[in-house]
């Protein structure tokens, strides 16, 4: 009876060990990568980089890979923004200077985006330089959907 009840404790404690571990089981190689990639090097560069003449790519890039809510809140304040970028003649180029990513769990991961703008418009011909930050937030789950997107839109 002993050895059966020892048996059974121990696999008990087993799958009390091994239970957190499976329920949060490390990243797969490459997920980080593939989150500073979508998140960074393509969303947050391309939702700064615009040109007042032809804001259609811009704005297909503002809801691209996005999930269907974030897309549709982005979609709806896309005209507000043209009715500001196209009369203050807002060109903006950007590249990425930075970034760090980390899962949360539950394939949930977030990128904070460190995105150099050069920015030029009406009242800055000359250019005006900024660093703005990105908070992303992406689901692989869904395809790397990006489920929320926040930043520091005036600049550090």
């Amino acid at each position: 009876m002993l050895p059966r009840v020892t048996a059974a404790l121990t696999s008990v404690a087993a799958v009390a060990v091994l239970a957190p571990a499976v329920a949060h089981a490390a990243p797969a190689p490459g997920d980080e990568a593939t989150a500073r990639r979508i998140a960074c090097e393509q969303y947050a560069v391309g939702a700064v980089t615009f040109d007042y003449r032809d804001l259609a790519p811009w704005r297909a890039r503002l809801v691209r890979g996005t999930s269907p809510e974030l897309s549709t809140k982005l979609a709806d304040t896309y005209d507000a923004m043209r009715e500001l970028l196209q009369p203050l003649k807002w060109v903006s180029t950007a590249s990425l200077s930075g970034a760090e990513v980390r899962h949360v769990g539950d394939d949930v991961w977030k990128a904070r985006c460190f995105v150099s703008v050069h920015a030029t418009n009406v009242q800055a011909p000359q250019g005006r330089d900024v660093l703005t930050v990105y908070e992303v937030t992406l689901d692989k789950k869904r395809n790397w959907q990006i489920t929320d997107v926040g930043g520091t839109p005036n600049g550090l």
